[in-house]
């Protein structure tokens, strides 16, 4: 007997497109369909997502999650981008029936979003393009040549005519030299994106800032760096990136003071446990007495958290144990008792002799 599927009521939900139930889901493990529709969720409530969130949510471990998320990678419907050290740093989903023209589409609109933040200045506008004649012009010049040549090494692949025309656009019209595109290219590429319109978008972002140099870029770039966002996890910090004072404060523990990040991790738990507040004043001052104490490593904390009178006891040579008598408290004579003895023995033998 055929049953009739009725419709619930309109409201709150989440799009599924037919071709995944049709074609995916059937085929698919059913941690992963979970995984997979979890995260649709979580993308129509602009939910923040990591791997130990996902676990969470349905009693698995991160592996599983990873699992997961290749698995889908692999059938076209999400991508996965890396940092440097291969970290998971985002998951697009893509579009089933179209999943290139979607991934395009997303990392346009997030470029868009990005050349959108500009603080300091209004962003250079206009439609990216240069003359067929500037473009024989600047093909001619011997930096131009390298820079196309080392920008295809980055991105892996021989560039497409809008790429060259963005980067000839960095160059002529938003006055990078050869260096700074260079390193934007470089540094793009470290986060995992290698589309031109991210690429474009931090470009854009780096003018409206006045950024005209590899040092100020990577004085910029140096804000928003893994161990910055390490500490303002550790704070309970997940909806922003770091003002500049705590910036300020970072810098000085990571460049200045010399620390790791598992030092400052700990003087941030530290931190929490006693204030109950993400101070980073309060922070600074562990890693200050640290610093002053030598400390190099976290196996040198215990060493220092201990008292500096007891330290100072550790350094002073350790004495003879006194007998609890007051005479000892006077000087001691030492004796040759080797002399006594023999002084002794020729006393007795001119008593003898007396006798």
């Amino acid at each position: 007997m055929a049953l009739t599927l009725h419709k619930c009521s309109t409201g709150d939900f989440t799009l599924v497109q037919n071709r995944f139930l049709d074609e995916y889901m059937i085929a698919a493990n059913g941690e992963f369909v979970k995984v997979y529709l979890y995260l649709l969720r979580c993308s129509c409530a602009d939910r923040d997502v990591s791997l130990a969130s996902i676990a969470d949510a349905f009693n698995y471990t991160e592996n599983d999650v990873k699992r997961a998320l290749v698995y889908w990678e692999k059938l076209h419907l999400l991508r996965l981008a890396y940092s440097e050290d291969g970290t998971m740093t985002d998951i697009i989903l893509l579009d089933g029936g179209s999943a290139k023209a979607a991934e395009k589409s997303r990392l346009d609109d997030y470029a868009a979003h990005m050349a959108k933040e500009s603080r300091t200045a209004e962003t250079p506008s206009g439609r990216i393009s240069i003359s067929a004649d500037r473009k024989k012009e600047l093909a001619q010049q011997e930096d131009i040549r390298q820079l196309i040549y080392i920008a295809e090494q980055y991105l892996g692949k021989k560039l497409s005519s809008t790429e060259v025309t963005n980067i000839l656009y960095f160059y002529d019209e938003l006055h990078f030299s050869a260096d700074l595109v260079e390193y934007l290219i470089e540094y793009c590429v470290s986060k995992g994106k290698r589309s031109i319109s991210y690429i474009r978008a931090v470009a854009l972002e780096w003018a409206a800032r006045r950024i005209t140099t590899v040092a100020e870029a990577k004085k910029d770039t140096n804000l928003y760096r893994k161990e910055f966002y390490s500490v303002l996890n550790a704070f309970g910090i997940k909806d922003r990136g770091p003002a500049q004072a705590e910036s300020e404060y970072m810098t000085r523990w990571f460049s200045q003071l010399g620390f790791s990040t598992e030092i400052v991790l700990e003087a941030c738990r530290r931190t929490i446990n006693r204030t109950h507040t993400p101070s980073f004043q309060y922070a600074d001052k562990i890693l200050q007495g640290w610093h002053d104490a030598g400390v190099k490593h976290l196996r040198d904390i215990p060493e220092a958290d201990r008292p500096a009178v007891s330290r100072t006891a550790d350094r002073i040579p350790s004495r003879r144990a006194a007998s609890a008598n007051k005479f000892n408290n006077f000087p001691q004579r030492e004796y040759d008792y080797e002399q006594l003895e023999q002084q002794l023995l020729a006393a007795g033998e001119d008593r003898r002799d007396i006798d």
